[in-house]
């Protein structure tokens, strides 16, 4: 069973990736968490600086630059949780201009 928050095994999900080549300058649908992470890995490789939200809007979000990554290891530092992180069901926007290259999301779950 996945999302058990005191199982010892790691399980890759689908990655979530959306081209450069598609952004607008609106925010657009990377995609949406099936799984509870352990560890997300965002990944900018693109050739643009982006937004990056857990929304559609473009002020709660972090702005992340050309071949930036963020890792969150949500097991740690998460106080009197066992996990501390984005639920599943939780949707991934980005906002960029036209560009080559492609932005991903990857997550590690407890499986």
């Amino acid at each position: 069973m996945p999302n058990l928050p005191t199982s010892q095994r790691l399980g890759f999900d689908i990655e979530l990736t959306i081209a450069a080549s598609t952004f607008t300058g609106s925010s657009q649908l990377i995609g949406t968490l099936t799984n509870e992470p352990v560890m997300i890995i965002f990944k900018n490789q693109t050739n643009k600086s982006v937004f990056v939200a857990d929304n559609n809007g473009s002020t709660n979000g972090t702005t992340m630059s050309v071949n930036e990554i963020l890792l969150l290891d949500c097991r740690a530092n998460a106080g009197n949780a066992s996990n501390m992180g984005f639920p599943s069901g939780t949707s991934f926007y980005i906002t960029g201009a036209s560009g080559t290259g492609n932005f991903k999301i990857t997550v590690l779950y407890a499986s």
